[in-house]
């Protein structure tokens, strides 16, 4: 599994968007990434998130998981 969404110069690109609207062509290809990727990527957030709440409540989240 991937660690990451955006890359460290993609999150610059849309940072910098987000506190000053300055955009270039690369910026505006991000745009159409993300609203091409918005519902799945969405639905594997949900995805994450819920089994991270499973893992916490089971102890497991920190450290090396073991088998219960």
């Amino acid at each position: 599994m991937r660690g990451y969404i955006f890359s460290d110069m993609e999150r610059r690109r849309l940072r910098l968007w987000l506190e000053s609207g300055v955009e270039d062509r690369e910026t505006r290809r991000l745009f159409v990434a993300v609203r091409r990727g918005f519902v799945r990527l969405a639905s594997d957030v949900e995805l994450l998130v819920a089994v991270s709440r499973r893992l916490r409540e089971e102890g497991r989240m920190a450290g090396r998981g073991r088998l219960p």
